[in-house]
């Protein structure tokens, strides 16, 4: 599985994205691994609650989770993950 980055989430993960060989089960779970994984991740992601901050987008398959199971979306080996930054500007 393929996890891609975007704008200032790139620095962190150091890259455009993250290869995983062993995919989790949920969207949760693989927000937890990729984390634990990169320093300073988690802070940017997730909230004190451990809930995907307000202005970060987190996609499968193109699709909001927020709009699937929240962090409980199912994951398949071959879905496209997307994680988006909160991005400002006009």
């Amino acid at each position: 599985m393929e996890v891609r980055f975007y704008a200032t989430l790139r620095s962190v993960v150091g890259g455009r994205s993250v290869a995983l060989d062993d995919p989790p089960a949920t969207a949760g779970e693989l927000l937890e691994r990729l984390c634990d994984e990169y320093d300073g991740l988690r802070e940017r992601v997730l909230d004190e609650q451990g809930q995907i901050r307000q202005f970060v987008a987190v996609m499968i398959d193109g699709r909001d989770v927020r709009h699937l199971e929240g962090l409980q979306s199912r994951l398949r080996a071959d879905s496209e993950i997307d994680i988006f930054p909160p991005v400002a500007g006009g």
